[in-house]
């Protein structure tokens, strides 16, 4: 394979072309931009879903047999069709025990082609003797089959190294951002009767039950505690929880929130723009997407350190992050941000600067090409 090959694109979960937006699709998207971006050409293989909410045995036995059938679709599709327009290697994105990676394993085996995932996790389900063991079992034998694993956090390292006993497979990849999507000048006016001297926090996030609404009860209690400083919010976002939520928030007067609703990904830029400091608390937040969005805008960030929040934002540098839980510190953290703007400034600058060095989709094309020369043995241009 050249480092301009045929690359076969799977996303068990959900294709990354699906109408629903969340963070897996956009993960999905950009990684597929990232590999075009070095010269790879990317095929979508299958828009098959793998994924159930509910681990009904019947549903995994539906599940694999229509994964299966996919499976033999493509590899037919393919055996028809010249060397010329072969697939070079195939790709998964975030195979797990909700959404095990059937087709895969399969396909790579009957074309003779490397096997590539990206993001192979196990969610937070109880241990072995509970009902999604069967689906994780699954979800384990296609894993074993890879031939290697890029791996965004520590804990899928710590998985994957107990899984297949070494970490001969496993390379580190930081996760990313298309800054192109991201930058801009636009920022919408903060409300009329809001001072400009007085720092502006922003949070965003979807207001539904789990652990979403959960961290907007987690932020309300924090800032309630806070209403004799001098700052206003902007809550971005919407969701059948929305009056639960505000009603959570009914103890920071009213004209210091601005509530915008659900909005367009490019308007919860806009805010971010507007604001001074981004602030989520980012309980159970497995990779934290939304910091870097924030951070590319050059905003600090105030959060807890939970578990994918400190592998986007470093402590002291781009952000000021409180062990999980710990009010007291997040409290004292946002003082901090609040009372000094210099200290702000300087944090949104590192903020900007980790984004475009580390976290960019260029800084990602090049890790995914040095893979992909790996799997193939060196070889390419």
């Amino acid at each position: 394979m050249t480092l301009t090959g045929k690359l076969a694109f799977f996303a068990p979960i959900k294709p990354p072309d699906h109408p629903i937006p969340s963070g897996d699709r956009l993960i999905a998207q950009n990684l597929i931009k990232a590999l075009e971006i070095g010269g790879h050409q990317v095929m979508l293989a299958s828009r098959y879903i793998c994924y159930s909410k509910r681990s009904d045995p019947a549903i995994l036995a539906e599940r694999k047999a229509g994964a299966l059938a996919e499976a033999s679709r493509f590899i037919n599709e393919r055996k028809a069709l010249p060397n010329s327009e072969q697939v070079d290697a195939w790709i998964t994105y975030h195979p797990y025990c909700k959404a095990p990676d059937w087709i895969g394993p399969l396909v790579s085996c009957e074309l003779n082609i490397p096997y590539v995932t990206i993001e192979a996790a196990r969610t937070g389900q109880g241990d072995d003797t509970d009902p999604w063991r069967p689906w994780r079992e699954e979800a384990q034998a296609g894993i074993r089959k890879a031939d290697l694993h890029l791996v965004f956090k520590p804990s899928d390292r710590a998985y994957l190294t107990e899984l297949l006993g070494s970490t001969e497979r496993l390379r580190d990849f930081p996760t990313f951002v298309d800054l192109q999507t991201l930058i801009g000048e636009d920022a919408f006016h903060l409300p009329s009767h809001w001072s400009d001297e007085t720092p502006v926090i922003i949070t965003t996030g979807m207001m539904r039950k789990g652990k979403k609404d959960q961290n907007f009860y987690m932020l309300a209690e924090i800032l309630s505690g806070m209403v004799d400083q001098d700052w206003n919010l902007i809550v971005v976002g919407g969701g059948p929880e929305e009056d639960a939520i505000r009603v959570a928030f009914g103890n920071i007067p009213a004209e210091r929130v601005h509530w915008t609703g659900q909005v367009s990904h490019d308007e919860v830029l806009k805010w971010m723009r507007a604001a001074d400091i981004f602030m989520w608390p980012g309980w159970k937040e497995p990779i934290g997407m939304v910091y870097l969005e924030a951070q590319a805008q050059g905003l600090p960030v105030i959060a807890y350190e939970s578990m994918g929040v400190p592998l986007v934002v470093d402590h002291e540098v781009s952000g000021l992050l409180a062990p999980e839980g710990d009010d007291v510190t997040m409290q004292a953290n946002i003082r901090c941000l609040l009372e000094d703007k210099a200290q702000r400034t300087k944090m949104g600058e590192a903020a900007k600067a980790k984004v475009r060095n580390i976290h960019s989709i260029e800084a990602a094309s090049e890790r995914l090409s040095a893979v992909m020369k790996e799997v193939s043995g060196g070889q390419g241009s």
